[in-house]
């Protein structure tokens, strides 16, 4: 599969075979999230694997939490249709998916060349970096999901990790049950459609 297939065909996974994930096929994915680019060469990336069904049971029963305070916010909104459709969604796939990893920036100690003046710097580097192990994934046919509806204090606690690391989300990885039409869950679900092309301003 070459790039372009990969960026096309990715998707944000939420429906999983219970087919177990190779070794390779995992190891392959991290070692090209290490290969991402990050400011300074800081690699702030921090990796995860949640293997304690107690502990994956804790981040899902903190995500339903999660959740009922996001679709609180469509109830004060009064959008019943928005909230019906949104209480339809499947939003996560943490007790489901056969690999949980569980992804934090942790911010290096002094200074770090193009960090000064935007300490934001250091989650994009994260950001990037599971770009491209979602990418590495779609290749080899599997799929993922980044779960991000999660409280980060929370999910420290769980996993029982430094305070200074900041949590980017939950990741499930596995091979994909559907997808999902060609198009992202989201449209094919009619939540919301995907625009043609980047909107770029020229001055």
């Amino acid at each position: 599969m070459d790039l372009d297939d990969a960026m096309s065909q990715r998707r944000d996974t939420r429906h999983f075979l219970k087919d177990p994930v190779p070794e390779e096929v995992l190891t392959r994915a991290l070692h090209c999230a290490h290969m991402g680019p990050s400011v300074g060469m800081s690699e702030p990336w921090r990796f995860v694997r949640v293997k304690s069904e107690e502990k994956r049971q804790a981040v899902y029963q903190h995500f339903l939490e999660c959740r009922k305070e996001a679709e609180a916010k469509l109830e004060i909104l009064d959008d019943e249709q928005r909230l019906t459709l949104h209480k339809s969604l499947k939003l996560e796939a943490i007790r489901t998916a056969p690999i949980g990893i569980a992804v934090f920036c942790e911010v290096p100690d002094g200074y770090t060349i193009g960090a000064s003046t935007n300490p934001a710097v250091f989650e994009w580097s994260v950001a990037c970096a599971i770009q491209n192990m979602w990418l590495s994934l779609t290749s080899d046919g599997y799929g993922m999901g980044w779960v991000s509806i999660l409280k980060h204090q929370s999910v420290l606690e769980i996993l029982e990790l430094p305070h200074t690391w900041f949590p980017m989300g939950y990741l499930c990885i596995g091979r994909p049950a559907t997808d999902y039409n060609g198009r992202p869950m989201l449209e094919q679900q009619g939540w919301k459609s995907r625009t043609k092309s980047a909107r770029v301003i020229i001055r």
